[in-house]
């Protein structure tokens, strides 16, 4: 779930925003490249606000920028997935145990329903759905620990991630176990058993990354 910025914040930064989350919903390819003109056409911008908005998601790890050429929505490999969840995972599970101790019982019952709403997304069978839904879920989840910087670093690293998804979907039998991962998540939060929920996090981190590698491998063309 990106940040959303003011009404009167600069316009880079609420473009910034913008182009990441277009690139998630398919917008803007994985492997693709877009120029400065193209980007401020599709936006009714100038060059100068995307050009600030560029370097600023390219500080993310989002995209490569170009020398004179615009930039690179970079694809995703195994090499990206393997550091993408090696790092997610060390955060994540941190998170969790701070979450542990941190959270509020409202934040709590955010997250059980916010759980819910996965279940239900990822019934309806589409993939953008539980794309979606899913990033909420771990987005509070992450937020509940109160730690801002480990945040913006889960966001950036994420985006990309959730392009693939929304591309390739998920694995046979992926969404289920999704299911009960995230109520196993769930319930050591609501018991406040911080060894529990990093180890239910980690988990499932390694078990995404696994499924990940595995759509990767059938989607490179025989």
């Amino acid at each position: 779930m990106a940040t959303r910025q003011p009404i009167n914040a600069p316009t880079y930064l609420r473009l910034r925003d913008q182009i990441r989350d277009d690139i998630v919903a398919g917008v803007w390819a994985l492997g693709s490249h877009v120029t400065l003109a193209e980007l401020g056409a599709h936006y009714q911008v100038s060059n100068v606000p995307v050009r600030e908005a560029l370097l600023q998601l390219q500080g993310e790890g989002i995209i490569e920028m170009r020398m004179n050429r615009g930039a690179v929505i970079p694809p995703v490999d195994a090499k990206f997935i393997d550091d993408t969840y090696h790092l997610r995972g060390a955060l994540q599970s941190m998170l969790a145990r701070l979450a542990c101790v941190r959270a509020s019982d409202a934040q709590m019952r955010t997250l059980e329903a916010l759980a819910l709403a996965y279940e239900d997304a990822a019934g309806s069978g589409e993939a953008a759905a539980a794309v979606a839904a899913n990033r909420e879920f771990h987005h509070h989840l992450d937020s509940m620990a109160d730690n801002a910087q480990a945040l913006e670093v889960l966001q950036a690293r994420s985006s990309l991630v959730d392009a693939f998804r929304r591309v390739h979907g998920y694995g046979q039998g992926r969404l289920d176990k999704v299911i009960a991962q995230h109520r196993k998540i769930v319930k050591a939060i609501v018991r406040r058993d911080a060894e529990a929920a990093s180890q239910a996090v980690l988990a499932h981190t390694d078990s995404s990354r696994q499924d990940l590698l595995d759509l990767l491998k059938r989607a490179r063309p025989s």
